[in-house]
């Protein structure tokens, strides 16, 4: 990290909270309380940026690189800048129901690469997704990489981060969203799923695919059919074609 990517102390993290800046991460000392701690995790909450209760040992750590033997008061509270400013989901989709449009939205589920993150965004903004919606948690960090690797798509294409996937599939589901995600244990393909339907696409990560968990809220799963002896695919370039089948079907004469 350099010092220009980090911000420290109480009142400096709910300046910068409190403005347009983006902010990846907040890092609490274990222990930290007071009012302004509050206030901290109240405005994190409402702007969807996570929050990571740790040691004091580690934010130390963490700042001896950038500080070395400069007295870093950080008064237990670190903040990362972010790349991209998160947007609330359910925002997203009143959006797109005033504007009369078929939602399509992409879930992220265990993708921790950035560069197929970046590859996802660059994508899912061409082919017209509403939002990219990903957990706090055990996804690719949206960092310098991920945007240059999606050239600067992320900037265009909403990203919602969410606490909980489950919570986000209820309300797929209360809203009357179809959620179907692309698994290889399955025989359904791709072409037998009707994406002229509000439709949330759940992708997986290369090596476990998507989550039990998730699979339990699909209402379908599907795979991509291959000719060749390989049997799966980047899933970046998996996106690609999901995406393509989808906009085949919606604009069919």
């Amino acid at each position: 990290m350099k010092k220009k990517e980090v911000f420290i102390g109480r009142q400096a993290a709910l300046e910068i909270l409190r403005s347009d800046k983006a902010v990846e991460k907040i890092m609490l000392q274990k222990g930290a309380s007071g009012a302004e701690i509050e206030q901290i995790r109240k405005i994190c909450e409402e702007k969807r940026v996570a929050v990571q209760v740790v040691p004091k040992e580690k934010i130390n750590y963490l700042l001896f690189p950038i500080y070395q033997h400069e007295k870093a008061n950080h008064q237990g509270v670190v903040g990362l800048y972010g790349e991209v400013q998160y947007f609330q989901l359910d925002d997203i989709y009143q959006q797109v129901l005033e504007r009369g449009e078929l939602a399509l939205f992409l879930v992220l589920d265990g993708i921790t690469d950035v560069r197929n993150f970046g590859a996802i965004a660059r994508t899912a903004e061409a082919m017209g997704v509403h939002a990219i919606v990903v957990p706090e948690k055990g996804v690719a960090q949206i960092n310098s990489e991920a945007v240059k690797s999606s050239a600067g798509a992320i900037h265009n294409v909403p990203i919602c981060r969410e606490k909980a996937l489950n919570d986000v599939y209820k309300y797929f589901k209360l809203n009357g969203i179809q959620i179907v995600g692309s698994s290889l244990k399955t025989s359904k393909s791709i072409r037998d799923i009707d994406f002229t339907l509000p439709t949330a696409i759940v992708l997986g990560s290369e090596g476990k695919g998507i989550s039990l968990m998730t699979k339990d809220y699909c209402d379908q799963l599907f795979i991509i059919p291959m000719k060749g002896s390989i049997n799966s695919l980047n899933v970046s370039v998996s996106c690609g074609m999901i995406l393509y089948e989808v906009d085949m079907q919606r604009n069919l004469p």
